[in-house]
């Protein structure tokens, strides 16, 4: 871009911004990291790779403050020297408009707001502040007035040991010798809880903690199972292999045949995914028994799954159908572009997300502009430093109150001191 076309673009994102109802005169002034700590209603039980987590958990949250004294928040994700880069910048102008919505990134920012990874989930919490406007409608056109959520929270329970299993929420008042029914007793509470969720999903891919990999596999097909008796027949339920089923690809479909009957909606991260002739034939078995089952994986790449997998097909439809790209690792613009990428392949999209309350608000916005978007992920961990009163779930279905940016507040009194200052 030569010095001409720089200045104009640059004049043209401040003016987009302003005839917005955003100062071109408002400056990045101060950025501070902070961490939130919080706690889990219920621990994290082992899944197919980790063991016993427990109930801690903590938010590391990046503030960007600006010379009208208005604040964006967000994930912290973004290295310091990199954040020092926005001191000064008009947050308007580093990104590229089309009328009221932001498309893109402003071309000489490119190489800096990517380096933000999640934090420009601030960047745009501030805009819509100073604009008085959400973040999804400073992304696009809502094409629905609410979005899907469902709940991660469903571990392996089952192999809890005995000292992990005092106070569990889930067990009051309705304690069990059977641990398969454990993971059942869980599912039951988070569909009772008030957010009314009728999604779950549960992990799967016992073979690190059990003596045999048919053991895993049966006792894989039980969970699924008890869960299902459980919640009873209008509850999702999809699965999440953690690449647990890596050894022996092919008992996923030995997986999906036993589970037909409990109608499981997808099979997230069976194995690696770069195995294109065993998924090709996982599919294959599943269709040719009438399941309809869905495959998904993504979230161990920060663009999600490779685009020359995303080409791949089973006859008429995408290998892959649903791409699940981190949303904290890429925020906002990149999320919007994975989605609009994936739409080429005929795939949907339900960013990964585990233990943040941001990365879960952060999601509902995309959620409301983009067509192919599936549904949110969160989880039971609460945060006393966060409040998202512009926020609400109801039947399992999330929707904006009407509140600027984010529709995230922080209590002060409940953050830990700033880790770093930038100013």
């Amino acid at each position: 871009m030569n010095r001409r076309a720089f200045l104009k673009a640059s004049v043209s994102a401040v003016a987009a911004g302003a005839g917005l109802g955003l100062s071109p005169a408002a400056r990045i002034t101060r950025i501070l990291i902070q961490k939130a700590k919080g706690r889990r209603l219920t621990p994290v039980a082992p899944n197919a790779y980790a063991p016993y987590r427990g109930y801690e958990v903590a938010e590391s949250i990046v503030r960007i403050q600006n010379s009208e004294g208005l604040e964006g928040i967000g994930p912290a994700t973004a290295k310091p020297e990199v954040l020092k880069a926005l001191l000064g910048r008009n947050a308007a102008s580093l990104y590229r408009w089309e009328g009221e919505h932001i498309v893109g990134v402003a071309e000489k920012d490119e190489v800096m707001v990517s380096q933000l990874f999640g934090s420009d989930i601030a960047l745009l919490d501030l805009i819509g502040k100073s604009m008085k406007r959400s973040i999804a409608d400073l992304l696009g056109k809502r094409v629905r007035e609410n979005v899907r959520v469902y709940d991660s929270s469903l571990y392996m329970e089952d192999l809890l040991k005995p000292d992990e299993l005092d106070g569990l929420a889930y067990l009051k008042g309705s304690a069990t010798d059977d641990p398969v029914e454990r993971v059942a007793r869980k599912a039951l509470w988070v569909v009772d809880q008030p957010e009314g969720i009728k999604i779950l999903k549960i992990k799967i891919g016992r073979v690190k903690w059990m003596e045999s990999f048919d053991a895993a596999l049966q006792r894989d097909i039980a969970v699924v199972k008890a869960v299902r008796r459980a919640v009873g027949p209008d509850i999702t339920l999809f699965v999440d292999g953690n690449d647990g089923y890596k050894s022996r690809p092919l008992a996923a479909a030995d997986f999906a045949e036993a589970v037909a009957a409990e109608r499981v909606y997808a099979m997230e991260e069976m194995f690696p995914e770069d195995k294109i002739t065993d998924l090709r034939e996982v599919k294959r078995r599943m269709r040719a028994a009438g399941i309809a089952t869905k495959l998904a994986d993504g979230e161990n790449h920060r663009d999600g799954i490779p685009l020359n997998i995303c080409a791949e097909r089973f006859e008429r439809e995408p290998l892959f159908d649903i791409e699940q790209a981190d949303m904290n690792a890429n925020g906002y613009v990149r999320i919007q572009a994975i989605a609009g990428t994936r739409t080429k392949y005929g795939m949907t999209v339900a960013p990964h997300n585990f233990g943040s309350k941001l990365g879960f608000w952060s999601q509902v916005h995309p959620g409301l502009v983009t067509p192919n978007w599936e549904f949110c992920e969160t989880d039971d961990s609460q945060f006393p430093a966060l409040r998202a009163e512009g926020i609400q779930i109801r039947k399992g279905l999330a929707s904006l109150t009407g509140a600027p940016g984010l529709g995230v507040q922080l209590d002060d009194t409940k953050l830990e001191k700033p880790s770093t200052m930038i100013e």
